[in-house]
């Protein structure tokens, strides 16, 4: 026997049928019901009309006589009536634990996990920087550190020189020793 996945006997149901998924689908339904009532007690009683089924094919209908201001006031009506039950609908979702969000918007999941991502990619880019800026005030502070070396060593390598006099070794020869 092949298997229908259209065939709810296809299908066995290891679990229950959920009180909240039942729920949810009665909600649902009395919404939908809730939505025709208008029309059906509008239409049903008489107020207004909607065409002329007894007419045969080929005859002319007899004239409208609804006045367009009725219309215009069961469709005031109606949208307000629509409005007040997509407002109880969501309140009531909401309820139930079924948080409504719109379709053109992503969840709040991917958002805060997209700004988690970012910080946490920021912090480590911080990271970094601090650890390059560490590195090259290490490099820098031993460059000067050389470089005040070697010029110290050029300062006493000049004053042994000159204390070396111009012959290599000892004082000058005119430089003070006798008296005359």
């Amino acid at each position: 026997m092949t298997r229908c996945s259209w065939r709810a006997s296809s299908h066995p149901s290891p679990e229950p049928v959920d009180r909240h998924r039942t729920l949810r689908a009665l909600v649902t339904v009395a919404a939908i019901v809730l939505a025709v009532l208008p029309a059906v007690v509008v239409f049903g009683l008489g107020w207004l009309t909607l065409g002329h089924p007894e007419v045969p094919v080929g005859g002319t209908a007899p004239r409208d006589t609804t006045p367009l201001e009725a219309w215009a006031l069961f469709a005031l009506f109606y949208f307000a009536w629509m409005f007040g039950l997509m407002v109880l609908l969501i309140w009531v979702f909401d309820r139930m634990g079924y948080h409504w969000r719109s379709w053109d918007r992503a969840p709040r999941r991917e958002k805060k996990r997209r700004l988690r991502l970012s910080a946490g990619m920021s912090f480590l880019a911080g990271q970094e920087k601090a650890q390059a800026n560490a590195d090259a005030a290490r490099r820098r502070a031993a460059s000067e550190a050389a470089r005040k070396k070697a010029a110290s060593e050029a300062a006493r390598e000049a004053a042994r020189a000159r204390a070396a006099g111009p012959h290599g070794g000892g004082p000058s020869p005119g430089a003070g020793g006798g008296g005359a």
